[in-house]
């Protein structure tokens, strides 16, 4: 039998953020002056979970950010799920959480299961 993930269990020990680089958006056209958007790349890793359900098919992580579409990052093949994806934000202020999921349940079902979100990280992306 092998092994499943286990809902209650923290997924996350600690995530960490790093901003890459960023760039100015262009201004408006026409006479306008507009405010550029100003976005970040910003790259996100965390600890990697070990159970099997993971680190297998059907496995990975997702990421949320708020006031961000979620950020699914699958299994696709190696010994783990990888434990880090970039994205791009504008300036503001976000809350990311990280939870792992498996394909299957607790009990070896196909229903898929999902641990609890990480512990909240704030972050305050600047000009």
């Amino acid at each position: 039998m092998g092994s499943r993930l286990v809902p209650c269990r923290c997924v996350v020990v600690c995530l960490f953020v790093v901003f890459l680089s960023s760039c100015g958006g262009g201004g408006g056209g026409g006479g306008v002056t507009s405010q550029p958007v100003s976005t970040h790349t910003v790259a996100l890793s965390w600890a990697p979970n070990h159970e099997k359900g993971v680190n297998s098919t059907g496995g990975g992580y997702q990421v949320t950010i708020s006031g961000q579409p979620t950020i699914t990052v699958p299994y696709v093949s190696g010994p783990t799920a990888p434990t880090s994806t970039v994205t791009t934000l504008q300036i503001g202020n976000y809350t990311v959480t990280v939870r792992a999921f498996a394909a299957l349940d607790a009990q070896g079902g196909s229903t898929g299961t999902g641990s609890a979100p990480s512990q909240s990280l704030t972050i305050n992306i600047t000009r």
